[in-house]
């Protein structure tokens, strides 16, 4: 009888120790799944497949017209040749190694631009505008594009650039929205037209200064 007892006590320990360690078990893998690894915020970036083309909002308006290779400002503004603002889209900016936008150059608009405000980045060879307030001067046209085009490099492969940088802005001798690149593919003739398309005023200005001074 005793024997009998004895058996039946170790079986039952022998049960509540299993039980014991399932529940142990049960606790364990519940406690694992809900563990989350944490996300280091510095390194995380948010993969997207689908990602919006980010001219859309400024397409709708600026479009092309019907061989795709003038775009058409609706808002009043010049026509930019060239196949979508020329190869400036087509590149990806040495700052950031991502395609460069329309907001690269001409800055984000506002919620007001819709209606009219016109306050991006405008260039011109002037810096003038019928609206004081959106006058740009070539230091604020030109800032914009040093933001890619190191000025120093661009001094060291044409000397102009030293002599212009500061008073001329870039789009008086370089087109914003070229066909082509702006220099690599111009022969001297054409780079000598440049000069002479300002200079030669400046010559003619000289010249009747110093026949008033003369009379």
């Amino acid at each position: 009888m005793n024997m009998n007892f004895s058996l039946l006590k170790q079986g039952l320990r022998a049960v509540l120790l299993v039980s014991a360690l399932a529940s142990v078990n049960a606790m364990a893998e519940e406690k694992d799944s809900r563990h989350v690894t944490p996300i280091n915020i510095e390194q995380y970036e948010p993969q997207l497949e689908h990602q919006r083309d980010p001219n859309q909002t400024c397409t709708k308006c600026h479009k092309f017209d019907g061989d795709d290779a003038v775009v058409q400002d609706v808002s009043g503004g010049q026509f930019h040749a060239g196949k979508f603002h020329g190869l400036h889209m087509s590149k990806t900016s040495p700052n950031t190694g991502k395609p460069i936008t329309c907001v690269n150059c001409h800055g984000n608009i506002s919620e007001d631009h819709k209606r009219g405000v016109k306050d991006v980045m405008r260039f011109n060879a002037t810096g003038k505008a019928k609206n004081p307030q959106l006058e740009r001067s070539a230091q604020e046209q030109n800032q914009v594009c040093f933001a890619c085009h190191n000025p120093d490099k661009l001094r060291e492969k044409f000397w102009p650039h030293d002599m212009h940088a500061n008073k001329m802005a870039c789009v008086n001798c370089h087109e914003l929205h070229p066909e082509k690149e702006p220099m690599k593919a111009t022969d001297n003739k054409q780079r000598v037209k440049l000069c002479v398309d300002c200079h030669s005023s400046i010559h003619e200005r000289k010249a009747n200064a110093e026949k008033a001074e003369a009379k």
